[in-house]
């Protein structure tokens, strides 16, 4: 499926080829170690001795992924020391992490239909209130279901972009 007309009517650049948001995107959160800190973090995990025993990684590695992360505001650290310890810090999700979260929800959906036996993954996602399943969706601007074949590629338009800061933004877990 290639998405409406996308080969003929855009000749992309070199330069635009280059500041391509995906590639940066990739570039940033596309290694296996980093997405799988971003899943364990929407499920709770804050520590760095807890996500070194959830996935087995190299703490090298673990601490390089975590630097990164924070770094680019998508964690930030938050101290704590527990009695007669010496100062240690969580990670929590910024919001620019829980805007990753539909991206991490559709890698969950592609992978329980596609390399799931039986197409079904090991956890599901409900609302809380009404326990309804949650999914990844393509939706317009006026939250309306979209389907591929009715996507259209065109340029941005170039309009000054606020410079917000990242803020944070706590799970409902950490609400409660």
């Amino acid at each position: 499926m290639k998405l409406a007309c996308y080969a003929e009517s855009m000749d992309l650049t070199a330069q635009e080829l280059r500041n391509c948001s995906i590639a940066a995107t990739l570039s940033l959160i596309g290694e296996k170690w980093t997405i799988l800190i971003l899943r364990d973090v929407f499920h709770g995990v804050r520590r760095f001795d807890e996500f070194l025993e959830r996935l087995q990684c190299s703490p090298a590695v673990l601490s390089a992924r975590l630097k990164t992360l924070t770094e680019a505001g998508i964690l930030r650290k938050v101290s704590y020391r527990e009695p007669g310890e010496r100062e240690r810090f969580e990670y929590r999700p910024t919001r620019a992490a829980v805007e990753l979260l539909p991206v991490i929800i559709g890698l969950m959906q592609w992978g329980d239909r596609h390399m799931a036996a039986s197409g079904k993954g090991p956890v599901e996602l409900l609302t809380r209130s009404e326990r309804r399943q949650v999914r990844a969706a393509l939706v317009d601007d006026a939250d309306q279901l979209v389907r591929p074949n009715d996507i259209e590629i065109s340029r941005a338009s170039r309009q000054a972009e606020s410079a917000a800061g990242v803020e944070s933004l706590e799970t409902p877990a950490e609400r409660a």
